[in-house]
């Protein structure tokens, strides 16, 4: 791994910043956020998991298009980055690739352990596995999205932020800058669950021409811009955080995401095409509609439900050798703090498990939680954490 330290430390003296999620149901930011901040020329060298469990991972969605590569040597990933694309000849700057076998190899011991003494959720051996992987890759700065909530390990902020403090105090002990935002995962991020369907709605996202994105997928854009937009700051290419965000919605909306997004799938193996016309994908056997029993508004997802459903019909998986259904998963068209009336159709399920199908979808109605009455919601961002302390995160960022 230190041959890929060394090389990218002597390109140009590129900022090298990378992010790291503590998991979740529906969390496809990584897939947004490499592209759209290598977009401003500051390296990305994104190291990601697959799923276990309720939660997703990254490695599992992008191997959802055909083709795509992700198991790379240390010199081989360095080479990647600086990969030249396009006709202006810039260099890739953004890669997801899956960690070397000669990467923290104590920690993989020592996970297997923290599974069979019920120790997983540990903080303190939370923060060594974590940050192991990220003192390795040597970033110059890290941004962690530490969530707290039903779909997440920590179920409450307190204990979030007592890990995202750990984190923090472990990464500048090691000399690099790190800061945090602490983010809700009661309900899943984004309207899809499940590989290809989460890598469509990103590429929906990053190749969409509008400025007003889906209100289905809010609350991804908005994380996903945050999370971006203190990357920038810390690697000096925006002034505060409002100013990240201008910068990084910018990006996201003029095409310059999308164009680093294809750039990095065809660099990496993967079957452009396939993301040029995602309808073209071919679908699951199955699909049932999950549709409302009642009317009023709907003010949660059980997320960690909505998780194992997933693992149920096939998106996730229970053992790290269980397969994946690349095709399963969820598409939700109702989303929290949405009216609905009864008999409207809440959401799809996908899946190859035919005997799984009826059992999924009330599983996914009983997840639901109506209100007769509209409710606010409550924030999705509570907190900015940095070595200096706690702050409650400034919602008037996204200026909506």
């Amino acid at each position: 791994w230190s041959s890929c330290v060394h090389i990218c430390k002597d390109v140009n003296n590129l900022h090298k910043v990378d992010k790291h999620s503590t998991g979740g149901v529906g969390d496809k930011v990584s897939l947004i956020l490499a592209p759209l901040v290598a977009s401003f020329d500051l390296v990305v060298p994104m190291m990601a998991g697959r799923g276990l469990g309720h939660t997703g991972g990254t490695i599992d969605k992008l191997e959802s298009i055909p083709g795509y590569r992700t198991q790379y040597s240390s010199e081989e990933f360095a080479k990647l980055l600086l990969t030249s694309t396009g006709s202006d000849d810039s260099r890739l700057n953004a890669a997801i690739v899956s960690p070397s076998k000669d990467m923290v190899p104590a920690d993989k011991r020592m996970y297997a352990l923290r599974d069979v003494t019920s120790t997983v959720s540990c903080l303190p051996l939370q923060i060594s596995s974590i940050m192991s992987k990220k003192i390795a890759e040597r970033p110059d700065s890290l941004v962690l999205d530490v969530k707290f909530g039903l779909g997440s390990f920590n179920k409450n902020v307190e204990e979030s932020l007592q890990l995202a403090s750990g984190m923090i105090e472990t990464g500048e002990l090691c000399g690099i800058n790190t800061t945090a935002l602490v983010t809700r995962m009661d309900s899943p991020l984004g309207y899809a669950v499940g590989n290809w369907l989460e890598v469509k709605e990103c590429v929906e996202i990053m190749s969409s021409k509008e400025a007003a994105l889906s209100e289905l997928s809010a609350d991804l854009v908005n994380v996903t811009l945050a999370l971006a937009a203190q990357m920038l700051v810390q690697g000096g290419k925006a002034s505060n955080l409002r100013d990240g965000v201008v910068k990084a919605k910018e990006n996201l909306h003029n095409g310059k995401a999308w164009k680093k997004f294809r750039d990095m799938v065809s660099a990496q193996g993967g079957d452009v095409d396939t993301i040029d016309f995602p309808a073209q994908y071919s679908q699951a056997k199955f699909s049932a509609e999950v549709k409302s029993s009642q009317s009023g508004y709907l003010v949660s997802l059980n997320a960690l439900e909505v998780g194992l459903v997933g693992v149920n019909i096939g998106a996730g998986r229970k053992t790290v050798d269980d397969p994946i259904d690349k095709t399963a998963g969820i598409l939700f068209h109702k989303r929290p703090g949405m009216h609905v009336v009864e008999g409207d159709v809440l959401a799809t399920v996908y899946t190859e498990r035919g005997d799984q199908l009826a059992n999924a979808v009330q599983r996914i109605l009983d997840s639901c939680t109506f209100s007769a009455d509209q409710i606010e919601l409550p924030p999705l961002i509570t907190n900015f954490v940095t070595n200096e302390g706690v702050e409650d995160f400034d919602q008037s960022i996204f200026g909506e």
